[in-house]
Formats: C-alpha cells, sequence, structure tokens
C-alpha cells in the first residue's frame, strides 16, 4: 500500500508507492520529504538553460556570453579557459572535517571553483550554446546534442537545419514547430511525426503538402482537413501568402479556431506500455515522466531518452543513463550517480558538480578524468570508501541523505532559472521559499534601428541589410538581432522575419505544450463530433452521453478525448 507524507515544503499530502521505496532501497537513501513537485521545483531552481549575459571571462579577460550575470561574486571562466589543461580543479580540494555539515563543506568548494560560462563538449563553431553536445554550426541552441546548422532551439536531436524548434528528435529543413519526430520541410506545427512539406499542423502522422490539419493520418494534399487536388492545393496554398507576416498571422488565427472543434487526445503517449505523463513515445513502464523516448522503467522525470533506464527524478538524463537518482543535466554513459548535476560520462558519483569523465566521486566539483574524490581531494579506492561510507551514515543521521543540494549552494536566481517557466513566482515568494532572486537587467530596451513599418511585409522583398539592424520585440519590447544564417534560412524557407524576440518566441511554444504535471480529467467524448465539415465522424457505443473514461493529463482544455475514443475518430 502507499504510504502517505506531508510534503515539507507546500505542507499538501503525497503518496510514496512500495515500489518506490523499494528503489530508494536499491540505490539506499532516505526516503524523500518533499512531494514530487516541490522536488522538481528545487531541482530546477539550479538550472539556468537560456538567461544569457555579456561578462569577461576572469582569466583571459575575453567579453563573452556567460549564465553568470557580472555581478554575480564567483569567478567566471570561458569555455576554452575553463576545459583547457592548464589548470587543475583538484587544487580546490580540502580534507573532511567530521565536525562539520558535510553540505557546508561542499558548498565552499563550490564556491571556490571557477564557473565555466557555458557548458557544451565536442562542438564546432557553436560557441553560443548551452548544455550541448556534439554541435555543428549551432547559434543559441539549449539542452542539445548531436545537431548542425540551427539556431534559437530548444532540446533537440540528431536535427538539422532548424530555426526556432523544440523538443524535435531527427527533423531537418523545419521552422517555429513542437515536437515533431522524422519531419522534413514543416513549419509553424506541433506534434508531427514523419510529415514532409507542411505548415500549421497539430498532431499528424505521415502527412505531406498538408496546411491547418488536426489529426490526419498519411494524406497529402488538405487543407483545415479537407482534400483538394494538387492543383488545386498549390493556387489556395499561394493565396494565403505565407510568405508575409500578414498571411501567417491571419491563418494562425484561422488554425486556432479549427483546432479547438477538433478531439485532442489527452497526452501525446506513442508505443509506451503502462507509462503516464505526456510527450512519451517508443518508452515502457516510465510514470509521471515527460518529453521521453526510448526510456525504461523510470518515474518522475523530464527529459528522459536514447536508453534511458531505471531512472527517478532526473531532469535531462539520456544517452545511455542507468541508475540515476535526483539528478539534473545527467547524461552520455552515466549511471548510479546521486544528486549531482551536470555530470557527463561520470558512473558511482553523489552530490557532484560539472564533473566530466570522472567515476567514484563525492562532492566534489570540475573533476575530469579522476577517480576517488571527495570534496576535490584524490583518496586511494581503499580511503574513499572508507571515508564515503563515514560522510553518507552523517548524512543519513542528519536526515538529507538523497535530497538535492540546498537552496542556498544555487548560484542562480530563481527567475533566471529554469523553475520560472513551470513553476512562476514573484520575487518576494521565491525568497520567502529560501531561493535566489537575479536582479540584474537582461537584454537592452530602446536600441532599435528599425521600425516594423520599415520592413517589408513579405520575406522576398526583405534586404540583406536587414542582419545588421537591432529590431525591438512586439510583445516584450527587448531588443534583439537576426544573424545571417537565420536571415538566409528565412529566405530559403520562404517564410517572413519574427517579429518576436527569440524568448517570447520560445516562451509561446513552451506554454502551448502544457506543464510537467499531471491532473485528474475525463473524456468529453459524447458519440459523434462535428469537425467543421471536413471530417468523417464515428458513432460510439455511449451514443450521445459521455464516455466518461477518466485519464491523468497535463493538458487544459474541454476537449480531451480517451485513447479508444480519440483512436476511433483519428484512425
Amino acid at each position: 500500500m502507499p504510504e502517505t507524507k506531508t510534503c515539507t515544503q507546500c505542507k499538501k499530502p503525497f503518496f510514496i508507492e512500495p515500489e518506490d521505496f523499494d528503489f530508494y532501497k536499491k540505490i539506499d537513501v532516505l526516503a524523500p520529504k518533499l512531494c514530487p513537485l516541490c522536488r522538481a521545483r528545487h531541482r530546477l531552481s539550479f538550472r539556468n538553460e537560456r538567461s544569457f549575459y555579456r561578462r569577461a571571462c576572469d582569466k583571459c579577460k575575453k567579453v563573452v556570453i556567460s549564465m553568470y550575470s557580472p555581478e554575480k561574486p564567483y569567478t567566471v571562466w570561458c569555455h576554452d579557459c575553463w576545459f583547457s589543461d592548464d589548470w587543475n580543479p583538484l587544487d580546490y580540494g580540502r580534507a573532511y572535517t567530521p565536525s562539520r555539515p558535510f553540505m557546508e563543506q561542499f558548498k565552499a568548494v563550490w564556491d571556490s571553483v571557477p564557473k565555466v560560462a557555458l557548458v557544451y563538449i565536442r562542438s564546432t563553431n557553436s560557441e553560443y550554446t548551452n548544455i550541448s553536445a556534439d554541435s555543428k554550426n549551432c547559434y543559441m541552441i539549449v539542452e542539445s546534442s548531436n545537431n548542425e546548422n540551427c539556431t534559437h532551439c530548444y532540446w533537440i536531436q540528431q536535427c538539422r537545419d532548424l530555426v526556432d524548434v523544440s523538443f524535435s528528435h531527427q527533423t531537418e529543413l523545419s521552422y517555429e514547430s513542437d515536437d515533431c519526430y522524422g519531419c522534413y520541410g514543416i513549419s509553424w506545427s506541433r506534434g508531427g511525426h514523419d510529415c514532409r512539406e507542411s505548415a500549421f499542423l497539430f498532431d499528424c502522422r505521415g502527412v505531406s503538402n498538408c496546411v491547418g490539419c488536426v489529426n490526419l493520418r498519411n494524406s497529402k494534399y488538405c487543407i483545415f482537413n479537407k482534400p483538394y487536388s494538387k492543383e488545386e492545393y498549390e493556387k489556395e496554398l499561394q493565396n494565403f501568402r505565407l510568405d508575409t507576416n500578414s498571411g501567417v498571422e491571419a491563418f494562425r488565427e484561422k488554425f486556432e479556431k479549427f483546432l479547438k472543434t477538433q478531439p485532442r487526445k489527452y497526452a501525446e503517449i506513442v508505443q509506451a506500455p503502462n507509462s503516464s505523463g505526456n510527450y512519451i513515445k517508443n518508452a515502457k513502464n516510465c510514470k509521471s515522466c515527460f518529453h521521453c523516448y526510448e526510456a525504461e522503467d523510470c518515474k518522475y522525470n523530464v527529459h528522459v531518452w536514447r536508453n534511458a533506464k531505471d531512472c527517478m527524478d532526473c531532469d535531462t538524463t539520456g544517452r545511455n543513463a542507468e541508475m540515476m537518482y535526483n539528478t539534473v543535466n545527467a547524461g552520455m554513459d552515466v549511471s548510479n550517480q546521486i544528486c549531482c548535476r551536470m555530470c557527463w560520462t561520470c558512473s558511482f558519483t553523489e552530490y557532484c558538480y560539472y564533473c566530466f569523465n570522472a567515476n567514484n566521486c563525492f562532492g566534489s566539483v570540475g573533476v575530469r578524468k579522476k577517480d576517488y574524490c571527495i570534496l576535490n581531494h584524490e583518496y586511494s579506492k581503499e580511503e574513499y570508501q572508507t571515508l564515503r561510507e563515514k560522510i553518507v551514515a552523517s548524512m543519513k543521521d542528519a536526515g538529507n541523505y538523497g535530497e538535492f543540494f540546498p537552496a542556498s549552494v544555487s548560484t542562480f536566481g530563481y527567475n533566471e532559472s529554469a523553475a520560472m517557466e513551470q513553476f512562476p513566482l514573484s520575487k518576494e515568494e521565491a525568497l520567502e521559499l529560501g531561493f535566489k532572486w537575479e536582479d540584474f537587467e537582461r537584454g537592452t530596451f530602446g536600441k532599435e534601428t528599425i521600425s516594423w513599418a520599415e520592413i517589408p511585409d513579405a520575406i522576398g522583398d526583405a534586404d540583406q541589410s536587414l542582419v545588421e539592424k537591432i529590431f525591438a520585440c512586439i510583445d516584450c519590447k527587448k531588443n534583439y538581432r537576426i544573424i545571417p544564417d537565420e536571415f538566409a534560412f528565412y529566405k530559403k524557407l520562404s517564410v517572413p522575419l519574427p517579429r518576436l524576440c527569440p524568448d517570447c518566441r520560445h516562451a509561446r511554444r513552451f506554454q502551448a505544450r502544457g506543464p510537467n504535471y499531471l491532473h485528474e480529467g475525463q473524456c468529453a467524448c459524447r458519440g459523434t463530433i462535428g469537425s467543421g465539415g471536413y471530417q468523417n465522424s464515428v458513432s460510439h457505443a455511449h451514443g450521445d452521453s459521455p464516455c466518461g473514461n477518466a485519464f491523468e493529463t497535463s493538458l487544459p482544455g474541454e476537449n480531451l478525448y480517451c485513447e479508444s475514443c480519440h483512436n476511433a475518430e483519428v484512425a
């Protein structure tokens, strides 16, 4: 039977299932005191993904883009200085003192070791990327790996030639889209699988040359789900003028209205038996997971992917990750990590930060290609094992072994962390909960060198000189630029220049996905479904009465369907 606990932060009850206790026992940690949502919020407060600043490297003095604002009191080095071999993180090591709390000693090491401005590895011509690996010719992409020629993207894997795309895999030459797998040449779309040369799609599979379509399967030359001949389709498409800003915004309005008339599945779960959450594909036994694919036996995770197994309470882990608990951004052939932050290709590490190719480390920071380190001090294998057991015992006595780092360890303000997107708080609320706050203003305002009234509506009329201009976002008013490769991309795809800044474009896509937590819902299907006259309706056994099937969903709205009713409508 589940055991009921009261969260020590939000004071709400939560349940710990028997299989959760089995996992805690297996990895030998104490059961959590926080509920899953408070645990997630706490971890995310340590992760700055895309709040960037201009700051001079404290070593080479070069001005770079950094996760750390200029006013933060830490030593911050640029990527090249931090990853160079001319410094030794073990020089910052210190001996463990049994009379002092371990986390107090860890914080002393963490505060002293230089911070890296942006984190990326094995990348070419991609210095303006963060939390990324194996990139080539990429600019301002975050939480991504194995990509080429991509700009302003978030959480993309094995993709090429993208701008403003998020949560996508093996997708090419696409724009302003989200949750797309194996797609090519799509724009302004969500939930596309194996789609080609289309725009404004939602939950479509195997479609090509379609616009404004929802829930379509294996179709071509459709507009708002209505089939056309190739000649008719091309004529109508030309009339929409999707190469102009006015045409795109007019079509976006029509599409959003049409979308509300169509049934939406309660969650995007594809080939994932015994799984719950949203945006799950090719997974097994993944509970309360979001953006999860090619994973197995995972729970309370976000971004768990590419052969991840037996992971709990993790935010981004994959590429052969196994037995991971309460970690953030830990991936690429990792295993047996507990409460680590951004430790890549590491195994048997606990309470470590920014470690690479290190194993059997505890409470260490910035360690690379070293084993058996505690507080950045290297030990023999036997010495390490003995001391580790003493520290774990002391943390268990204090009741905090298995809890993530305390909020005082975080180097970021709550408002510049990923927590702000999922769990927004005011400054007063954040400070009351023990989080930090960043008051340094990001970006610039009022420095635009051209107004939108001076810019052609059609991308075909836009001049190359615009890459030298400064624009103002029509929403937040913050200034931004369009880089030459980005401008060439818009020309190639015949899409208009974006009037929103990259942050506002990201926020629009992010908000449309729904939050990464579940609430109870009920199927809205009542038998036949009106679909604007463009889609055949199906009668169900329950006639005109509600289906009544209950489910857990992260999505808002009143037109959510259970899987069986949704499949009857769209299959």
